[in-house]
């Protein structure tokens, strides 16, 4: 539980401070009730009581009841408005890390487990915070302070309620040890089963083309089966143990009574004390029945926590100095990099020259889309080295890098917001104006301002209110808005029909002015008057040169060229 409330008290010890002693003074005014219970059996057994006594008891009584209801009242809201910003700066600062982390995080993570981290486990940490700690801290202190008044009242005693413990503490090590266990097994469970929710509910439209949902919901129910299972897997074997440690726990007062009668019978306690005795201990078991509870409970939720340090855990990228670039030459030196041990480049030496065109061609998992990873430092090669204006890009701060760096990919991906804050993410600080011109520049004004509401027309899910052509037009709008020295298209064109392909065409033109641009290409006809053209084969630069020049003298990009010259009038046959 410490480790969970270190990570949400980062920058908030204050608020856990506050809400500890209101924890304290809510369980020291509950205490009163107790004292004042001790005096009044005392008087009554020695027939002391008077008229007087009642009077100053009862104003006890409702002073200390009205007081803890107040520490009560101020335990909820406090604990409600501390744990509800704490846990708002914990998702900042797990967002700022998520979002700092290379792409080789997000490729071996499946979405349903980092969603179920970054939600559903930071909600689980916010319960131990709002609702569990408050609780515990309370009852812990009363428990405390029951246990000082058990030896004051006799202490031979109260060292009586001690002998049960060792058995029960090594039972709630064991109900720990379970927890740990089936736990994580079934937080596992249930990432796999969020993880199939996402894939059957984005898939549909595939799963139903090919009349094959009834087979994808069998296997979601398969996984609600599975989750179904390890929870009664976890109650089952848990419920037993916690049972047993309750048992021990009240195997206390048996071992009370015992220990008193025999005082009693020895008449070295008097029945006063056995009496007001058992009935104040009653109230020190029921607290460790209640801690005993909370206890699995905190054990339980623990693991979220650790699920989320987890994350934190992860080594950022390296790299923090902030140069000022004089050119923007991009230089591969001996670049070899693997996924997963597979590996994709090997050996690759490359120079990029400034305001120049380079395209790179081949086969699909040839690695053209890699290397341009590598540039925008989403991975890291394994060996070798990557340079901007002779840095290397391993000792520059990673945003720095990405600032250098205008990306357009093949596949565009708009937010559920207004086109505005779509095209915005360029340029956090662009005016309107600013947003207008570029997107005027990307031939996608005049569509925009036919929507609804213009500008601020909101994108719906998965942008189906946008066609594939406009989607890619604010994309490249983005990109113009930036207006990074460096630009990395993955071939933008490739699966749109050649009326938008004009627009965009002509987009791209007015963002690759006195740029160095680096170009996937698929089409080659899009590349031709490339400034250089890289061949990859397998990981490994086969050739570079100009169109012209490796028409003449590689036969593998002649093949690429003369296969898709071909391809341009084919047709299905009758």
């Amino acid at each position: 539980m410490f480790k969970t409330i270190a990570l949400l008290a980062k920058n908030n010890k204050f608020k856990i401070i506050q809400m500890a002693a209101i924890s304290i003074a809510e369980a020291l005014f509950g205490f009163v009730p107790l004292i004042v219970l001790y005096f009044l059996l005392c008087n009554i057994i020695d027939h002391t009581f008077s008229a007087d006594k009642l009077i100053i008891y009862t104003i006890l009584l409702v002073s200390s009841a009205l007081l803890r209801g107040l520490f009560s009242f101020l335990n909820v809201v406090v604990s409600r408005k501390n744990g509800t910003l704490m846990v708002k700066d914990l998702r900042l600062r797990l967002g700022e890390h998520i979002r700092k982390l290379s792409l080789g995080f997000f490729d071996s993570h499946d979405v349903g487990e980092l969603s179920g981290k970054v939600l559903e486990n930071v909600n689980k940490m916010e319960m131990i915070l709002t609702m569990m700690l408050p609780e515990i801290i309370s009852t812990f202190s009363l428990s405390f302070l029951v246990a000082i008044g058990l030896f004051f009242i006799e202490p031979r005693m109260a060292m009586s309620t001690l002998i049960t413990m060792p058995i029960a503490l090594y039972i709630m090590t064991w109900a720990k040890k379970i927890m740990n266990t089936r736990g994580k097994a079934l937080y596992k469970t249930s990432f796999r089963l969020a993880d199939s929710l996402l894939e059957f509910v984005n898939g549909i439209k595939y799963i139903k083309s090919f009349n094959n949902s009834q087979k994808k919901l069998n296997d979601l129910i398969s996984r609600m089966d599975d989750f179904r299972k390890d929870s009664l897997r976890t109650e089952g074997t848990l419920s037993p143990v916690m049972v047993l440690a309750g048992i021990f726990i009240d195997i206390g007062i048996v071992s009370i009574i015992m220990m008193g009668s025999y005082f009693l019978i020895g008449g070295s306690i008097s029945t006063k004390v056995f009496i007001i005795f058992l009935i104040i201990s009653s109230r020190f078991f029921d607290n460790l029945k209640a801690l005993s509870v909370n206890y699995v409970k905190v054990k339980y939720l623990e693991i979220a926590g650790k699920s989320v340090q987890e994350i934190f855990d992860i080594k950022l990228p390296v790299g923090s100095i902030k140069p000022k670039f004089s050119n923007h030459n991009i230089v591969f030196k001996n670049v070899t990099f693997s996924y997963n041990q597979k590996p994709v480049l090997n050996n690759i030496d490359l120079t990029i020259k400034e305001n120049t065109m380079t395209a790179f061609v081949g086969s699909s998992g040839s690695g053209k889309t890699t290397l341009a990873n590598l540039i925008a430092r989403f991975y890291d090669p394994q060996l070798g080295k990557i340079t901007i204006c002779g840095h290397d890009i391993k000792s520059i701060d990673p945003e720095v890098v990405l600032q250098q760096i205008s990306m357009v990919f093949q596949k565009v991906f708009l937010f559920r917001d207004t086109i505005y804050n779509n095209i915005k993410i360029g340029k956090s600080d662009a005016t309107r104006q600013e947003i207008e011109i570029a997107a005027k520049k990307a031939n996608a004004h005049d569509f925009i301002m036919q929507l609804p509401n213009g500008y601020d027309t909101m994108v719906g899910e998965n942008a189906t209110n946008l066609s594939g052509g406009e989607q890619q037009r604010i994309s490249i709008a983005r990109a113009i808005l930036k207006d990074a020295p460096v630009v990395l298209l993955d071939e933008a064109t490739a699966s749109l029909d050649p009326e938008n392909e004009i627009f965009i065409q002509d987009a791209i033109s007015n963002l690759l002015k006195d740029k160095t641009i680096i170009v996937i290409a698929h089409r080659l006809k899009t590349i031709k008057h490339a400034d250089k053209i890289v061949i990859l084969n397998h990981g490994v630069v086969e050739a570079t040169g100009s169109h012209s020049n490796l028409l003449e003298n590689n036969v593998q990009y002649k093949s690429m060229w003369e296969n898709q010259e071909s391809a341009i009038g084919w047709e299905f046959a009758n």
